[in-house]
C-alpha cells in the first residue's frame, strides 16, 4: 500500500512548474516534492564527492541560501550526515552547541531553526544528502521517521533512473548544470586560482575563501565569483570588501 507521504511526493512530481521542467533541474523538482510530501518548510539535495560538496537542488531560494551558509561555515548537519552515512536531527540547542556561528547565521538570515539531514540509501547514498528544514523544532519532532525513509528511498530511486553511466556525476545526467551547482563550480575554479597564486592546496584554498567570507559577512560562493571574474585578486582575499548587508 502506498503511504500518504509517497502519494504527496508523486503528486508534487507530476505538478512541475515550467521553470523547473529542464532535465538538469530534476534534483530541484525532487527537493520540492520532498518538502511537499513531509511536514517541513523546505528541502535541499547536495552531492558529496571527495572533498567537494555541490548543491544540486533546493525547494526554494531560502533553502539554497541555508546550504551556502553551511558551506561557508565549513561544517553543519549536512556534512555530518554524509560523514556518518545516516539520518541526523539537529534542533536549535544542537546547532548552537556544535556550530554557534552557523546557528547565528541561520537565525539572522533565514527562518529555519531545525534541520534533519538524511544520507540517501543506495545507490545514490551516501553521495547525496537530503536536508529537511523546519521553522520550528516541533516540526521535525513530529516527523514520522518511516515516512522520511520512504521519501529518501523515492528520491534516490528517481535520481538513479537519471544516472547514465559509471562516470557519475560526470555522466551526462546534467545535475551539475543546475544554477546552484554552476554557482558552486565557481568555487572550485577559484580554489585552483588561489592555489596557484598563493601556493596552497585545495583544502587550504577553500579555508582561505571561508575566512574571507566570514570576515566580510558574505558567503564563499560570492567570494569565488569575485575571484573568477577578476574583481578580487587571490592575494587580496584578506581585504575582501564588506557589503552593506551581512550573511543574509
Amino acid at each position: 500500500m502506498t503511504s500518504p507521504a509517497a502519494e504527496r511526493f508523486d503528486d508534487a512530481l507530476r505538478t512541475v512548474p515550467p521553470e523547473l521542467a529542464r532535465p538538469e533541474l530534476l534534483p530541484s523538482r525532487l527537493a520540492r516534492a520532498a518538502a511537499a510530501a513531509l511536514p517541513v518548510d523546505g528541502a535541499g539535495l547536495s552531492l558529496h564527492v571527495g572533498a567537494l560538496r555541490t548543491p544540486i537542488g533546493a525547494s526554494d531560494e531560502l533553502i539554497a541560501h541555508a546550504e551556502r551558509l553551511q558551506f561557508t561555515l565549513g561544517d553543519g548537519p549536512c556534512l555530518r550526515a554524509h560523514d556518518m552515512g545516516d539520518t541526523v536531527t539537529f534542533d536549535p540547542e544542537d546547532i548552537e552547541h556544535n556550530w554557534p556561528e552557523l546557528w547565528a547565521a541561520l537565525s539572522q538570515a533565514t527562518p529555519f531553526r531545525a534541520v534533519l539531514s538524511v544520507s540517501l540509501p543506495p545507490p545514490l547514498g551516501p553521495l547525496v544528502v537530503l536536508d529537511l528544514y523546519a521553522h520550528e523544532p516541533e516540526g521535525l519532532q513530529r516527523l514520522d521517521r518511516e515516512e522520511v525513509r520512504t521519501i529518501a528511498t523515492a528520491t534516490t530511486q528517481e535520481l538513479a533512473v537519471a544516472v547514465r553511466g559509471p562516470d557519475f556525476p560526470d555522466d551526462g545526467s546534467g545535475w551539475l548544470e543546475g544554477p546552484d551547482a554552476r554557482r558552486r563550480a565557481r568555487v572550485w575554479q577559484a580554489m585552483g586560482l588561489i592555489g596557484v597564486a598563493c601556493d596552497l592546496d585545495g583544502p587550504d584554498a577553500i579555508a582561505t575563501m571561508q575566512a574571507a567570507a566570514l570576515t566580510s559577512g558574505r558567503v564563499v560562493d560570492d567570494i569565488a565569483e569575485d575571484i573568477v571574474s577578476g574583481r578580487l585578486s587571490p592575494q587580496d582575499l584578506a581585504a575582501a570588501p564588506v557589503p552593506d548587508d551581512d550573511l543574509g
